[in-house]
């Protein structure tokens, strides 16, 4: 029996919709588009999805067929073409070979989420299984991802769950004092840092914004209670005046001074960090003095620069890195 609509309805639709040849023509480049895309359309759906008659979707069909052979596939329950794939991949020019060889090297190092979702994604763009290493030498320098059994799994939840909005109850097994805790989670986006997965959001018991990593995580369960995010939160905002990704910290004034030994290597970087402002002293020394979220953070990238580095101030980080530098000495002398 033919749906009834209410004259309103059928009225605008018919103005929504192109008339006469262009009409046609669009149906038949979107009837075609789905087909080529492996959607295997059946006459059912394209009535349902174009709002003509079967007879008007046969006709589509028997052109689409002059063009592209086309034929019934029993299986999948609807058209696929005679010949197979029709979408045309991309050929693609020794630069883009390059940047996309750059990528795939980059994204090796995320972990096998992302890894196995480039591949597919390259083997779609273009007739390329594998690109020679020696044809593109290119190699990025990075830490490898800290891998689990359920990282996949938990990626792929989480994703979805940032997407659609839902919080998350979680098993956390917390690095430092080894405890396990259940936590239900908003998250809020996933971070790569230093080698691991993290997942950043609103934590119910802690009642804070807080950072967990994936490979700590013992349980991960989706729930169906939704969180309301902000329209003005930015993660990278947020990250913006961190050193690394500690966030809860009180802001700090930090000023270093560098040797004139390593000037050229501090200068060879516009900035290490966005809120730098630096000055190259008479004696060639630089000085530079960084906003950031607490010390932790920029204190290790501050070890890294030993013995070429001082630290002006916070006095209180003078006194801390002395101390530590002293229990050093201590256990190497």
């Amino acid at each position: 029996m033919k749906a009834r609509y209410p004259e309103n309805i059928k009225a605008r639709r018919k103005k929504d919709k192109p008339s006469g040849i262009t009409e046609r023509v669009i149906r038949v480049l979107g009837i075609y588009t789905l087909i080529a895309q492996n959607k295997f359309p059946s006459v059912n759906s394209l009535t349902d999805k174009f709002e003509v008659t079967k007879r008007t979707v046969h006709r589509d069909l028997a052109l689409i067929n002059i063009i592209d052979p086309v034929e019934f596939d029993r299986q999948r329950g609807g058209y696929r073409f005679t010949h197979g794939d029709r979408i045309k991949k991309l050929i693609l020019s020794e630069e883009q070979l390059l940047l996309l060889f750059t990528m795939g090297e980059t994204v090796s190092h995320l972990g096998a989420p992302l890894r196995q979702e480039f591949q597919k994604f390259v083997e779609d763009l273009a007739n390329i299984k594998k690109i020679p290493p020696d044809k593109f030498p290119v190699v990025v320098k990075m830490p490898e991802a800290i891998e689990t059994e359920k990282l996949n799994d938990y990626f792929s939840a989480i994703s979805h769950c940032i997407r659609e909005k839902l919080s998350i109850d979680i098993v956390y097994n917390v690095l430092y004092s080894r405890r396990i805790t259940k936590r239900r989670v908003d998250p809020y986006g996933l971070i790569f840092y230093d080698g691991a997965w993290l997942i950043t959001g609103y934590c119910r018991l802690r009642e804070e914004m807080r950072t967990f990593a994936l490979d700590r995580i013992v349980e991960l369960k989706e729930t169906a209670f939704r969180f309301k995010l902000g329209d003005d939160f930015d993660l990278k905002d947020r990250l913006l005046h961190c050193w690394g990704i500690q966030y809860n910290d009180k802001p700090s004034s930090v000023t270093v001074r560098f040797s004139e030994k390593v000037a050229e290597y501090v200068l060879r970087k516009d900035k290490w960090h966005p809120s730098e402002k630096r000055r190259v002293l008479a004696n060639g020394d630089v000085e530079s003095s960084f906003e950031v979220a607490g010390t932790d953070e920029i204190k290790r990238w501050i070890y890294s620069w030993m013995p070429y580095i001082e630290v002006v101030r916070p006095a209180r980080l003078r006194r801390q890195i002395n101390e530590e530098l002293s229990q050093t000495l201590k256990k190497h002398s």
